[in-house]
């Protein structure tokens, strides 16, 4: 493109007109508009105005008509008195003396990026114009007023000959006057007494306009005006009659805005999504999922949340990554994951170490994006590595608060320990700040395509909310209920209103209908923590928590929104996982993955279209013994179908494996072990967890060759205390500063 600049001379003269013209900056027969206009606010100065020199697009294919010849289907006259009809198969606009401007409107007003051509012709000399991503409004007198930017089709009665200029129709005056002398040949591009062909080119913030086909107009809208519907103009007080015909539009496909939003430790019951909690409040969540399709059989790759992050960036199984382990924030860097040659005596089986870094070969989710034209941010918890593992070499633009840690640095609410990241306010709350901070890149970013990885810090551990909110459960608490910490119902509505802020934004910039949104949480809920005398939380109905291979550590809530594509309010009991959701984007965009790169997540658009996927199974990798309630040695699992097999490696007599099966279409709780009454079952399912770990070469738990049978408690296996809440911070004053998000 080409910016046109003045000389010094020039601007030092600028404020008048007459100078300018001398100075050859304006025309000479245009100097006596600007004169005119340029107290008007909005009007650009002639530096700040860019030359269109491209060619016309092509406008043989791919169009569709908004005008079929016969009637007006499709169409609304909107504003004044003027009229329209249909004659010999061209649309005629006629003038009434004393009428407002008259707008024939599209039915159809989600025109956001597009190629637009019509033709036109004056029968009798008029002012008219064609506006785009226009809106309407409803005045205090009762009348219908259209606003925002139109394309100039000027009469030749009038001395200005600007068609193809940008006007901003009851929004501040002219966008884009061709006044310029480097517009001389736009001027004069319209014939009089002929059609005259205007095209109009909308790509994101982007206009451009041509009057048969001599480049006109090159307008950046500030985003005041996504997206509207088409309008024929007649101009109050014209005169005039103004006749139509080719009036044709092609839709151009825009990359649409993706935001991630991760949860930490939420669990499958810590939501109102499932009808299984009457405490905690989720109403944003609850909002989100009548956007798009809820899933009712969503699985972490993990019940522990690096694996599962490293899975969202990669499309990868922890099994194939090696990161199995929440370790990431250790000092120890381990980028290859292998076997101890022994283990302590009581277990039957070596533990793997884990790797402990996001490694910087992996092509990831932020880095595809970034190539192919988005800017990309991350905000809170990573837990992938610190630099030069942070999430800055993996793909982000920005990283806010560029924090390594396994969760918020000591509390939630202010003060903190972030480095270099202080509060704004006393008793800040860290996910109200991360909201903000998403808001202000999306605010600073709407005119482009970005993405916003939003890894919220709520609800993982330290237990530490809002005082008001607290006290607010307090009063709620069924002692009856299994979920009844008031301090992690607080968390749980700080959590949620995070959400709401985002989606408030979105609706406010008009841009939630070209945004894809995914919520997912890292692993189940933490049950093994003590909180208020009670557990964090229950994931009643499911068996076991954060930390297990039971429903309850890796099943949980997923929404995706896709406006336009995924049916709004919509569920889905399609086997779903987290490393699915990188192959997922890529097709929804339509970004296909480098030739050698390769998934172990599979594209669920079919799903998100209300169809089947063909997928056969999905399996969790966790050979690590967390001692928590419901605990397992190593073990790995298949899902296929209401088919549940757990293998505990080397869990059996003589050092084979032990196994667990479970029917979760009638035993969602995981009480009856099935292993012994179905032998074929356990064997087929076996075959497939085979194939999985040679194919993912996962690095294996062996046989511990220290084992001693003396010291082996079976039946400790599953059996764990409630740890304290030593990381817990201590009691903060109540927070005066807390903004309730809306929820509808």
């Amino acid at each position: 493109m080409i910016r046109f600049s003045i000389s010094s001379l020039t601007l030092a003269v600028f404020f008048c007109s007459h100078l300018l013209a001398l100075a050859g900056e304006l025309d000479p027969q245009q100097h006596k508009w600007h004169a005119h206009y340029k107290s008007q606010e909005n009007i650009p100065r002639p530096e700040e105005m860019l030359l269109n020199t491209d060619p016309e697009p092509d406008l043989t294919d791919g169009f569709t008509s908004l005008f079929n010849g016969k009637d007006l289907k499709g169409w609304t006259s909107k504003g004044g008195t003027c009229t329209f009809e249909v004659r010999d198969g061209l649309l005629v606009g006629k003038c009434v003396p004393g009428s407002n401007s008259t707008y024939l409107s599209t039915n159809q007003a989600d025109y956001r990026d597009f190629v637009f051509t019509c033709e036109m012709k004056w029968e009798v000399d008029g002012n008219s114009g064609v506006m785009f991503r226009a809106k309407s409004r409803t005045n205090k007198n009762g009348t219908e007023d259209v606003y925002g930017p139109q394309a100039e089709m000027e009469g030749f009665s009038m001395d200005r000959h600007w068609s193809g200029g940008i006007y901003g129709q009851s929004c501040g005056g002219y966008f884009y006057p061709l006044w310029l002398k480097e517009h001389k040949e736009a001027r004069a591009a319209p014939k009089q007494d002929e059609w005259n062909r205007l095209t109009i080119s909308a790509k994101s913030n982007v206009v451009k306009t041509w009057i048969n086909g001599v480049p006109a107009s090159y307008w950046i809208d500030d985003g005041s005006y996504p997206k509207g519907f088409f309008g024929l103009q007649i101009h109050k007080g014209a005169k005039g009659t103004v006749l139509w015909k080719n009036i044709r539009v092609k839709r151009l496909v825009s990359k649409p805005n993706v935001m991630f939003i991760l949860a930490d430790d939420l669990g499958w019951s810590d939501t109102t999504l499932f009808g299984t909690t009457k405490f905690y409040k989720t109403p944003n969540i609850q909002r989100l999922s009548a956007r798009g399709m809820t899933f009712t059989h969503a699985y972490s790759a993990s019940p522990l949340c690096s694996p599962t992050r490293a899975s969202i960036m990669t499309g990868l199984s922890p099994a194939r990554t090696g990161i199995t382990s929440p370790n990431c924030h250790l000092p120890k860097i381990i980028l290859r994951a292998s076997s101890p040659k022994n283990a302590a005596p009581h277990s039957k089986a070596t533990i793997p170490t884990s790797v402990s870094r996001l490694n910087t070969s992996y092509y990831t989710l932020a880095e595809v994006l970034k190539d192919h034209g988005y800017t990309t941010a991350h905000f809170g918890k990573w837990h992938l590595g610190a630099e030069p593992y942070s999430p800055l070499e993996h793909g982000f633009d920005f990283d806010v608060p560029h924090w390594p840690g396994p969760g918020p640095a000591g509390s939630y609410v202010a003060p903190w320990k972030f480095p270099d990241f202080d509060p704004q306010t006393p008793y800040e709350h860290i996910e109200d700040r991360m909201a903000e901070e998403a808001v202000q890149f999306i605010e600073n970013h709407k005119n482009r395509p970005f993405f916003l990885n939003y890894w919220m810090f709520s609800v993982h551990a330290p237990f530490d909310a809002k005082q008001e909110l607290i006290d607010e459960y307090k009063k709620q608490v069924d002692p009856l209920d299994s979920q009844r910490s008031p301090t992690y119902a607080a968390m749980i509505e700080s959590m949620d209103d995070a959400v709401g802020t985002l989606l408030v934004t979105l609706d406010r910039l008009q841009i939630a209908d070209n945004t894809i949104i995914v919520l997912a949480t890292d692993n189940g809920g933490n049950m093994y923590n003590e909180v208020d005398g009670t557990t964090a939380t229950s994931n009643a109905p499911l068996r076991g928590g954060k930390a297990t291979m039971y429903e309850g550590g890796i099943r949980g809530p997923a929404i995706v929104v896709h406006p336009g594509v995924v049916k709004a309010g919509s569920r889905s009991d399609q086997l779903i996982q987290s490393c699915d959701f990188y192959p997922t984007l890529l097709e929804l965009l339509a970004i296909e993955a480098k030739p050698a790169q390769s998934f172990d997540g599979i594209s669920i658009v079919p799903a998100l279209e209300g169809r089947s996927l063909s997928r056969e199974a999905i399996f969790t990798f966790f050979p690590h013994s967390s001692k928590v309630p419901d605990w397992l040695p190593p073990a790995v699992s298949v899902h296929r179908g209401d088919w549940k097999l757990i293998r505990i490696f080397h869990g059996g007599e003589n050092g084979k494996h032990r196994y667990k099966l479970y029917n979760l279409k009638v035993d969602l709780a995981e009480t009856t072990n099935l292993a012994a009454e179905y032998p074929e079952r356990v064997i087929e399912l076996d075959a497939l967890i085979d194939s999985f770990l040679d194919e993912t070469e996962a690095v294996l738990p062996q046989p511990n060759p220290k084992f001693n049978p003396a010291k082996y408690q079976p039946e400790l296996e599953g059996k764990a205390k409630i740890k304290g809440t030593g990381d817990a911070p201590k009691k903060k004053k109540k927070n005066r500063q807390r903004v309730k998000q809306p929820a509808g």
